[in-house]
């Protein structure tokens, strides 16, 4: 199987999805067996409410960028296996602040994720066999902490298979570390097994989750606004080696930790992408088929 990873040169709006569907798409039309990955994502109910209501009428928890990489690759595995740790946030309800005359700790709070965490999926492959847990922050949902549809939230408790309370953002990365691993691997290896090409698109500027997923990568692109990088995958293996013989933690690694030791890459600059651009993948894929074609040779 051969694979190439994305990820962000920036935490958010980088331009990932963009160029990952893009690839999936062109590459399928090139006749390849093209498979899908988001090993890890976080998705907000309520500015990207249309893949909320998704979730909701099928009782699941998937993030808005998978359902894009699945229809453009046309990939046939579930949400969870293509996707299998997933984080569901919102706003802070400000109501609530208000009647406890809490504003000064709402606006200390408002930059840290875990405050406006609801819940995390995990999703692991036993023997054939989708297990989900769910990781819930159940004060937020008690005192509601944060804007929330309780119905949906009692409805996806009810479906999961093991349900595990956090109470603070060092549990939270506790059952990170805890679960990742081996739920990425069992999903991954799963794709492995029925594809031959794989787009592998990372978490915000987070680098490669795993060292499963390092060791087969060919090609590695980084990506901004107007703009994707090119690096061989033996290189970027080879930095990302060192790195942790120096004791850097894989799973902690972002893109500014690796890129400034990358020698050998390739700029590439992309155009601004009308709406029509990104919701027709067949229109997205030819648009960048300058992108495929540099990408197409590493396989």
């Amino acid at each position: 199987m051969a694979s190439t990873f994305i990820f962000g040169f920036i935490p958010y709006s980088s331009g990932k999805t963009v160029i990952s569907t893009a690839l999936a798409r062109g590459l399928l039309n090139h006749g390849m067996q093209v498979g899908v990955f988001k090993p890890r994502s976080g998705h907000n109910m309520w500015y990207q409410y249309d893949a909320f209501l998704n979730c909701k009428f099928e009782n699941r928890l998937f993030c808005e960028d998978i359902i894009k990489l699945k229809a453009a690759s046309k990939c046939n595995l579930p949400y969870e296996i293509l996707n299998p740790i997933d984080a569901l946030i919102s706003p802070l309800n400000l109501e609530v602040f208000f009647k406890l005359d809490l504003i000064d700790w709402m606006y200390m709070v408002e930059g840290n994720i875990f405050h406006h965490l609801l819940a995390e999926r995990y999703t692991e492959l036993k023997d054939g066999k989708i297990v989900n847990m769910l990781l819930v922050n159940e004060s937020n949902l008690k005192e509601k902490l944060v804007l929330q549809d309780r119905v949906y939230m009692d409805s996806l408790k009810n479906s999961v298979d093991k349900i595990i309370l956090v109470r603070n953002v060092d549990e939270w990365n506790a059952y990170y570390r805890k679960l990742a691993p081996q739920c990425i691997y069992s999903c991954y290896s799963k794709l492995k097994d029925e594809y031959e090409i794989l787009v592998v698109e990372g978490y915000n500027d987070a680098l490669i989750p795993s060292i499963e997923l390092l060791n087969d990568v060919d090609v590695v692109i980084g990506v901004s606004p107007g703009v994707a990088v090119l690096y061989e995958g033996n290189e970027f293996r080879s930095v990302v080696a060192g790195l942790m013989d120096l004791g850097r933690d894989i799973m902690s690694l972002k893109s500014k930790d690796v890129v400034k030791f990358l020698r050998k890459f390739k700029i590439i600059r992309i155009p601004a992408l009308s709406k029509s651009d990104l919701n027709d993948y067949d229109r997205l894929a030819a648009k960048l088929e300058y992108v495929i074609d540099e990408v197409i040779p590493y396989f």
